[in-house]
């Protein structure tokens, strides 16, 4: 209790350089826990699903023109001839697909926009879902029937039991709910809050079932506890290879590829190399505020040195002392801990933001072993380094004044929060340029004031011409047109070969429009013409005509795609299909103004966002039996970046407080050499030394540290920068200059602060530094 008592008392006493130290840790704390709470979520992501390592995602793999491409739809079939053709290995397997069920549900007036899949009768059993109410197996092999999570139908109907209600869908089509099951939590890539029978859309021939391609659907299958998975990947191929058409064979080999759930979203190479990037970060972070904390402690030696020599007289031994400095060290900490929590609770909504993780999950129970075992290596670091010191000061300190060089502990401390400082501004600086550059840079058409809605169902052409003039007669529409899909959401892929038997060359995004479309949305012919036969004669992108190595003789020049022959009538310039996390893709477009379902985008005037909800309620009002929904198509691909612009906040927060971290435990440092060499100093000024010498010599020794370091932060920031980088096809160009930009301007900032503590003591009267001994 005694130790207690004098540990407070110490606090109190050093209360300004103790805060300082609560302010630093609670920073650093919540900056780690930031960095390193969203890389353990990532990693825990699809484990909610019951017995998740038994649990595995099919993808196609398919070999066109020698080059391999895996993706993760199938055809329709083709989990269920897993189940088959496995019956010893294989629990279950479903089909399953959001596509089919994109409209909205209604309970009566009430729509309901929640996501939604069609699945067949052993969806649940696959995915081992827990069923609350009613018979899937049975249920879900029925047309019209849906199941609800729990949370759904508690938003839908409140307290009420849900079975046997209708819901509409769409509007028009009556679906009678059959079951509940247990809503899925956040760290699912798959959590439909309503399952769909999948008969509902086959019974309609929405789409199709069979092996001759159709690869629109997600398949997952349930292995046996004690099922050799080996033996069912090593055999698949055979398998697939008596399912496919022979014509089919022919123009490509296709088969399956079996991955554990838990790995289809931690084993993406973006995923891979965030996680990776954000744990150098957080690593970087967590040195650079433990040391600092360190630095700070050990800078205090020579004032606290009398004290302890005071506890030694009266009988406290090295133990005692230690022990006093790790409890001093748990209570600043736990200061620390309520700091961090005040900053992220009452900023909760832009942490949310800037993560896009819920606090809630971030400090669910099966996360905190992050924030604690951060806590610990502060506590262990931050009170044994500085404890052991404490112990080891002799009880003679308590007549002397303690002047013992602590510098072979300082300066390495110095080196690497020099250096991790240099690291993040250097990271910090190409992701800011790389995110403006992508958000900012011309992807071949204009996305500015488009509003695009969602897939409609319009059922013919005459209709597509009637909504479509309604909107262009409203005041605010600049241009209207119709298109199958749009370049942000990418494109159907069609196979690609030079004759209608041979093998294909490689798949390309295909696409419709109507005639007045790629003008709308600032897409430019570069050579030729629109053709006259809509259906076979075909526009390309310049990447096109490369892939097929056509030099500059491309007017004219046939091919097939798909089952279609196609003649060439006009050259695109290349806009880019996606994001700038892919490549550019080729491109084959057909103008047709008799196709009919799709998707309608329009160019509105300024103010966009006020004429956006005008838009939407006026389509609402005209056409009550059609969802068409729009959004802004700019804001479709800022959605694309979400990740980059996630990471360059939590990068800048990082660097702006490690800065401010490192420029705290720098000011401990040269605080306590001032004090350390007030005597030379005071010497050297009546020896005649001039103001500018005694800066010279108070800079040069933090210059000799903070040089190699900042160069080393900045070689490591460059080898991350490339990591990062490497996931955009396009990239800024950020060389050398800027680097060593950013390396002077470290090492200014740093020695303009010792210059700035340092003026003080070296425009002193020497005298009182002489006297004060």
């Amino acid at each position: 209790m005694k130790k207690l008592y004098y540990v407070i008392r110490t606090i109190l006493r050093g209360r300004s350089s103790n805060l300082i130290k609560v302010i630093s840790l609670g920073l650093g704390l919540t900056m780690t826990i930031l960095l390193f709470g969203p890389v353990d979520y990532e990693q825990s992501i699809n484990t909610c699903y019951k017995d998740y390592d038994n649990l595995y995602q099919v993808f196609t793999v398919a070999t066109i023109g020698g080059v391999k491409h895996t993706g993760e739809k199938i055809m329709g079939p083709m989990a269920g001839a897993i189940l088959e053709n496995f019956p010893d290995q294989v629990e279950a397997a479903t089909c399953a697909m959001a596509e089919t069920a994109a409209m909205p549900l209604y309970n009566g007036a009430v729509r309901f926009d929640d996501f939604k899949m069609m699945a067949d009768s052993l969806f649940f059993r696959t995915m081992g879902i827990e069923v609350l109410n009613g018979d899937p197996e049975r249920d879900l092999a029925q047309k019209d029937v849906i199941y609800l999570s729990d949370r759904f139908a508690r938003k839908i109907f409140g307290g009420e039991s849900p079975i046997g209600k209708t819901l509409k869908f769409g509007g028009d089509l009556d679906l009678i709910v059959k079951g509940t099951y247990a809503a899925l939590p956040e760290n699912a890539t798959m959590k439909p809050e309503a399952v769909m029978s999948m008969p509902t859309a086959w019974s309609r021939e929405w789409i199709p079932y069979f092996w001759r391609g159709g690869d629109m659907y997600s398949g997952y299958v349930r292995f046996k506890p004690q099922a050799d998975k080996e033996l069912v990947m090593s055999r698949i191929d055979a398998m697939i290879q008596k399912y496919l058409p022979d014509d089919l064979k022919e123009i490509m080999n296709c088969t399956a590829l079996l991955i554990p759930i838990r790995d289809t979203y931690r084993n993406q190479e973006n995923v891979k190399r965030m996680t990776y990037v954000m744990s150098i970060l957080g690593l970087a972070i967590l040195f650079i505020v433990s040391l600092n904390y360190v630095l700070i402690s050990i800078s205090s030696l020579s004032s606290r040195a009398k004290m302890v020599g005071v506890h030694k007289c009266n009988g406290a031994g090295g133990g005692t002392i230690f022990s006093m400095f790790l409890i001093e060290t748990g209570i600043i900490i736990l200061a620390s801990i309520i700091l961090m929590a005040f900053i992220l609770f009452r900023f909760s909504g832009f942490v949310e933001n800037i993560t896009s993780i819920q606090l809630s999950e971030l400090f669910a129970p099966e996360h905190l072993w992050v924030p604690l075992l951060v806590v610990l290596f502060l506590f262990i670091v931050g009170g044994t380094l500085p404890g052991r010191l404490f112990a080891r000061i002799p009880v003679s300190q308590v007549f002397l004044r303690y002047t013992e060089n602590k510098i072979r502990w300082k300066r390495p401390l110095l080196f690497v929060q020099f250096a991790g400082v240099a690291f993040i501004c250097g990271l910090m600086c190409v992701v800011m340029s790389q995110y403006i550059y992508v958000t900012n840079k011309s992807m071949g058409y204009t996305p500015k004031n488009i509003a695009n809605s969602s897939t409609v169902y319009l059922g013919s052409d005459v209709r597509r011409d009637a909504v479509c003039q309604f909107f262009r007669n409203l005041p605010y529409v600049a241009d209207v047109s119709f298109a199958s899909n749009t370049p942000i959401k990418g494109y159907g892929g069609a196979l690609i070969r030079l004759g209608e038997a041979s093998e294909g060359l490689f798949t390309a995004a295909y696409g419709r429009w109507m005639t007045n479309y790629p003008e709308m949305m600032g897409i430019s012919l570069k050579e030729g013409h629109i053709g006259d036969n809509r259906e076979h004669e075909v526009l390309v992108n310049e990447t096109f005509a490369e892939w097929m190595n056509w030099g500059d003789d491309i007017i004219g020049r046939t091919f097939w795609y798909s089952d279609n022959k196609a003649t060439v009538t006009g050259i695109l310039n290349d806009f880019h299909i996606g994001s700038f996390h892919e490549d550019q893709k080729p491109f084959v477009g057909i103008y047709d103004d008799n196709f009919y379902d799709g998707m309608i985008q329009v160019r509105l005037k300024e103010p966009f966002m006020e004429n956006l909800q005008k838009l939407n309620k006026e389509s609402a009002e005209a056409f009550p039996d059609i969802e068409i929904d729009f959004d802004s198509m700019e804001q479709q691909v800022a959605i694309e970046y979400n990740s980059e612009r996630i990471f360059k906040n939590v990068t800048i927060l990082a660097a702006v407080t490690m800065f401010f971290t490192m420029l705290m435990g720098l000011t401990g440092y040269i605080t306590d050499e001032v004090r350390r060499r007030s005597k030379e100093i005071a010497i050297r000024k009546v020896n005649g030394a001039e103001v500018s010498s005694i800066l010279r010599l108070l800079s040069q020794d933090v210059f000799y540290v903070a040089f190699p370091a900042i160069a080393i932060g900045i070689v490591a920031a460059g080898y991350t920068n490339d990591i990062w980088i490497d996931q955009f096809s396009e990239k800024v160009s950020i060389g050398w200059p800027i680097y060593l930009l950013l390396a002077v301007a470290n090492l200014a900032i740093i020695i303009s602060c010792v210059l700035w503590r340092s003026w003080k003591i070296a425009n002193e009267n020497p005298v009182n530094s002489i006297k004060s001994e």
